[in-house]
């Protein structure tokens, strides 16, 4: 039988030498400068001036759901267990009662876009605005 240890090469102590860390990496501990630790923020709905949680305040519980629709973990939340069980309660109570969608998130900014509103618009959709840009006819096509 072959030694398993043939090519390794030990100290007279049996132990294997200390390897450098940073050898063969391209990052120094120098390079990487300073680690940059955040100060974790306390509940946003804890202490006396804190909001109330409130299924019909829509504004304040949109701001604890992703884009797809989904509740975000208290980690990326920052809420409290507590908090993050009524503000869950809230969400889904708005759901229930048609305050909030279930998928998608609402858009305070603009209202919705219908084909109405893509007709009004210059830069709508081709053939929807026929007023001010003529639908294309096979004879100004081949041209």
């Amino acid at each position: 039988m072959e030694n398993p240890t043939k090519g390794r090469k030990r100290r007279e102590d049996g132990d294997r030498p200390e390897r450098d860390r940073f050898a063969n990496d391209r990052y120094t501990p120098k390079l990487l400068g300073k680690s940059y630790f955040q100060r974790k923020k306390g509940c946003p709905f804890s202490g006396p001036k804190a909001p109330k949680i409130d299924y019909k305040d829509v504004r304040l519980l949109q701001r604890y759901v992703s884009e797809y629709g989904k509740i975000l973990p208290r980690h990326l939340s920052g809420v409290c267990a507590g908090k993050q069980r009524e503000l869950a309660t809230a969400i889904k109570r708005a759901r229930m009662l048609a305050l909030m969608p279930f998928a998608g998130k609402l858009d305070f900014g603009r209202p919705p876009r219908t084909a109405a509103t893509m007709a009004q618009r210059p830069g709508g959709r081709p053939g929807m605005n026929r007023s001010s840009t003529p639908a294309a006819t096979p004879e100004t096509a081949a041209e």
